[in-house]
């Protein structure tokens, strides 16, 4: 039987080993929100963020949704079996 203990103490020196994150965010704010272009820039920035972060959970959805489309359409069936007919 595998030691729960092994994957927490693992995940606690990673995360403990991490550096600082926040060290250049003062300066990058103080310059997207010092000018209207920089604030343009900065929702720009932020939108790509966002499709940055949406993309690989949608890639993983599709392939997920594809592997197990038949199992999908069982249970759906079973379900709803006047909407297949």
């Amino acid at each position: 039987m595998k030691r729960p203990w092994t994957g927490l103490l693992a995940v606690a020196l990673l995360l403990a080993s991490a550096g600082p994150a926040l060290a250049q965010c003062a300066m990058c704010k103080t310059f997207l929100t010092s000018s209207p272009e920089g604030q343009r820039i900065a929702r720009d920035f932020n939108l790509g963020i966002l499709v940055m972060l949406v993309a690989p959970y949608a890639v993983f959805g599709f392939f997920t949704a594809f592997a197990l489309r038949g199992e999908i359409k069982r249970r759906l069936f079973r379900m709803a079996p006047r909407l297949f007919r």
